[in-house]
């Protein structure tokens, strides 16, 4: 007798969603009460009126918007360990010294530690455990597409839809919010939209639209600052990513490209000129189109780790790039330390300030970072002043402190 292999396939896999439906006790149908939430996918999602276990499959967005709301303590797993990982970093220098970065963690982890012994529903490069999934009976998924490992790229997407398929053949309720790489035109505006969604889960509209616009209104002085900066005045930036990966390739370092959110930040918001043409995040580039690029301004993003400004100007294989425009004229910049910020999280306006004052120094000479980040945490996370500071380290800003920036 012939098998049809299909069919066995198809019967297996209802049996296995089956199973594990059984074991998340099939949350949303035993609700007693639920109500309607649009979500991101213009999908009307019947979700406890009151969510109590709640997985953030993404790379920390909604544990900080959860954390501002402060419903924080809902969170049962995340999607990954690292949203909260505590990382730390040396690097030598041509005199024979080396220095260390300590500590460095996601403001989420850094506010709510206890987040660190929480299970993780998949690790970089493999698939979500969904009976682990299943197992802890959540009653509210957030999953962000566009995050590191839910990225919209055509071998991830058929794998994307798959996630959740499964998800929502389980029965537990999935909220899905698109994060800036799901979109063809990145705009804060759809930054805003996730806020919003995860505030009305939670009945936190007021606090959402404060936080949004809060965040908004620091673009909004960026945008206004720079209005008037003409298309000579815009000076031509790198956004160099010291990538230890890239180097062990052969390349110098990665770039992102004209389609990403952090060419976005550049161009239309700060009005600089990306000096990189390609697309792409994370494009790995070599010390022959680093020259011959030769930016006025050089951004450090986090890139397979940390990097500071003094990497660029001290560390033996970076050397060759000494002569180098914006090395010679110190006019090199990091951004925060943001590990697995492929779609950005809450802290994105700091990116954009940074990148702003050393574009236009003379259009925010009275602002220093330093000082200005404080009141960054204060107001969005209702941080005191140690807590601030906290962040401000942990964060890897204190260079800006040292500097007086």
């Amino acid at each position: 007798m012939k098998v049809d292999k299909n069919r066995y396939v198809v019967k297996s896999f209802r049996i296995v969603i089956c199973s594990l439906a059984l074991v998340a006790g099939m949350a949303a149908a035993c609700m007693a009460d639920t109500k309607m939430v649009t979500d991101m996918r213009g999908k009307l999602v019947e979700i406890p009126a009151s969510p109590k276990r709640v997985i953030t499959l993404d790379d920390g967005f909604s544990a900080g918007v959860m954390t501002v709301f402060g419903v924080q303590d809902r969170i049962i797993a995340l999607g990954s360990h690292c949203p909260v990982k505590v990382f730390k970093y040396s690097y030598p220098t041509v005199n024979g010294e080396e220095y260390t970065y300590m500590n460095g963690t996601n403001p989420v982890s850094f506010l709510n530690p206890w987040l660190r012994g929480l299970p993780y529903m998949s690790t970089y490069g493999k698939s979500i455990n969904f009976e682990e999934l299943a197992k802890l009976q959540p009653d509210l998924i957030f999953l962000r597409v566009g995050s590191c490992y839910s990225k919209t790229s055509k071998n991830k997407s058929e794998a994307l839809k798959r996630h959740i398929q499964m998800i929502e053949a389980l029965g537990i309720p999935l909220v899905v919010l698109n994060g800036p790489p799901a979109f063809c035109s990145p705009d804060i505006k759809n930054i805003s939209e996730e806020i919003r969604v995860v505030g009305e889960v939670f009945d936190k509209n007021k606090e959402a639209l404060k936080l949004s616009q809060y965040l908004e209104s620091v673009v909004d002085m960026v945008r206004e600052r720079t209005a008037k900066v003409t298309e000579e005045q815009r000076p031509k930036v790198l956004l160099f990513g010291l990538s230890p990966k890239a180097r062990g390739e052969g390349g110098a370092g990665t770039t992102h490209g004209k389609d990403t959110i952090e060419s976005y930040f550049l161009e239309n918001i700060v009005k600089a000129r990306n000096a990189y043409e390609g697309g792409g995040s994370f494009s790995v580039v070599n010390t022959e189109q680093v020259f011959a690029m030769d930016p006025d301004v050089i951004v450090l993003p986090t890139a397979w780790g940390y990097h500071p400004p003094k990497e660029l100007y001290t560390a033996p294989y970076y050397t060759r790039l000494s002569g180098l425009k914006a090395v010679k004229n110190r006019r090199v910049v990091a951004l925060p330390w943001t590990p697995c910020n492929c779609a950005k999280r809450i802290e994105y306006p700091i990116e954009i300030m940074i990148m702003a004052k050393a574009c236009h120094p003379e259009l925010f000479k009275d602002i220093k970072i330093s000082e200005w980040v404080l009141d960054f945490y204060k107001n969005v996370y209702g941080a005191d002043e140690s807590a601030a500071r906290g962040l401000r380290s942990t964060q890897w800003l204190d260079w800006t402190v040292e500097e007086g920036w």
